[in-house]
């Protein structure tokens, strides 16, 4: 399950995954990942619940701004900041 957003200005949002996993050797994972510029607002839940000791399950969240040596390094080869910004966040979506 997968989950990749980018929030600007006002936006708001709240994301929220449940896997369950209840079979034996039942695998999965959750992947949250959210930017955030200007005043937006993230919130992510990845609810992970497992019923059988031979399922296995793992999650990973992350809510932040853009990755300031990607945006360095696109500065660096000539892209102002919000062309930058708009393409790593493109590369995020895609």
């Amino acid at each position: 399950m997968t989950t990749h957003i980018a929030l600007r200005d006002q936006a708001r949002a709240n994301v929220e995954n449940t896997l369950i996993a209840d079979a034996p050797y039942a695998r999965g994972h959750v992947d949250c990942k959210e930017i955030v510029r200007d005043q937006a607002i993230a919130r992510a839940v990845p609810i992970v619940e497992v019923r059988d000791p031979k399922a296995h399950v793992t999650h990973e969240a992350a809510i932040g701004s853009v990755d300031s040596k990607q945006l360095e390094t696109l500065m660096a080869r000539g892209l102002s900041e919000d062309a930058a910004c708009d393409l790593i966040i493109k590369g995020l979506l895609s």
